[in-house]
């Protein structure tokens, strides 16, 4: 009778431990569970992204091919232009 406290204060040693790493488990797993909220946040995010450069990338190529058709038409509206001064300065003379 004289260990009968000695096993109660380990068994009530023995279930805060336990009821310690079952605490822990639950805030370690709230935890978790943040972390994974934030990761799929930033991967949509970065989808988002992706999508925006693409867009931007298509833009800049439409826009390169509207730059070279406008100075194609300018180098032969030039050219043009060269040749009706070249008439009209013979004419002069």
């Amino acid at each position: 009778m004289t260990q009968l406290p000695y096993i109660v204060s380990v068994l009530a040693l023995l279930f805060s431990v336990y009821q310690f790493v079952r605490a822990s488990e639950r805030e370690d797993s709230g935890q978790l569970t943040t972390v994974l909220v934030k990761l799929e946040n930033i991967t949509e995010l970065v989808a988002e992204i992706k999508n925006d450069v693409k867009e931007e990338r298509a833009e800049r190529q439409e826009l390169r091919e509207r730059l070279s058709a406008v100075e194609s038409s300018a180098k032969s509206a030039h050219k043009r232009i060269d040749g009706l001064e070249r008439l009209s300065g013979e004419r002069i003379s």
